[in-house]
């Protein structure tokens, strides 16, 4: 809870910090940037990890991020008995987010793919 409360901190001083115009995304800075993406993802995983696996049949799994070569990043299991809605909506923003962060700063990686889940145990 502590963690969730300095994050949520973090980004309100990273966006009071800028003035109000209508594009804020454009004074961030990379670092303040990539700082925004792990709140975001660190949302996601708090939910992911809101409830204990015990039947490995009540959970799924959902690929996240964006690839700077295109694809996903990983993939991330959650339980099936959360808002799934809400969270494969905040998947979806986290990936868009992340592309965007990707173009803007002309990241590249190792461009590998990662292998799909066979299971979740």
């Amino acid at each position: 809870m502590m963690k969730k409360i300095i994050k949520m901190l973090l980004l309100c001083t990273i966006l009071t910090a800028c003035n109000n115009d209508d594009d804020n995304n454009e004074l961030l800075s990379q670092e303040e940037e990539a700082q925004l993406l792990q709140v975001q993802f660190s949302e996601i995983q708090t939910l992911a990890s809101s409830v204990d696996c015990i039947n490995h049949e009540n959970w799924s799994y959902a690929p996240y991020g964006s690839n700077a070569c295109g694809g996903p990043v990983e993939y991330i299991a959650y339980p099936n008995n959360i808002d799934t809605n809400r969270f494969l909506t905040l998947l979806e923003e986290y990936r868009v987010a992340q592309e965007e962060f990707n173009e803007k700063w002309e990241v590249f990686g190792d461009c590998s793919i990662p292998e799909e889940p066979a299971a979740i145990i």
